[in-house]
């Protein structure tokens, strides 16, 4: 599974290698950003395209690193509980396995007193 993920990973990279490669123009244009609020107007440098895709694509990464950082937290602290909860069934097994067996050698031992006071009584 671990040479698949890595296969499929080069092949979109690849694939996105060849969008940017046959797309130079494009992409090496310089453009600049002008957001025009009501109040102000505000103008960035000039700067390439393909710097825009990139501050776009790590935007999106990072936003959604973060809202799977809030699922994985929930997830390890459920497997921290669930961790602990079998540790404590597991002890309280032990101790019913414990108790049982002490169980079965009282009552093993109530069997051969019974047996012994079976056999003076018949003799």
């Amino acid at each position: 599974m671990k040479n698949f993920k890595i296969g499929f990973w080069a092949v979109i990279f690849g694939l996105i290698g060849i969008v940017i490669f046959q797309n130079q123009d494009f992409f090496m244009v310089k453009q600049s950003l002008i957001i025009d609020l009501i109040f102000k107007k505000y103008e960035t440098p000039e700067f390439l395209i393909a710097i825009l895709f990139a501050a776009i694509f790590l935007t999106g990464f990072i936003i959604s690193y973060i809202f799977t950082l809030i699922d994985r937290l929930k997830f390890r602290k459920a497997v921290k509980s669930l961790g602990s909860e079998i540790d404590s069934q597991n002890e309280n097994i032990t101790l019913l396995i414990n108790e049982l067996e002490s169980l079965k050698g009282g009552s093993s031992g109530n069997n051969k007193e019974n047996e012994e006071e079976e056999e003076q009584k018949s003799a």
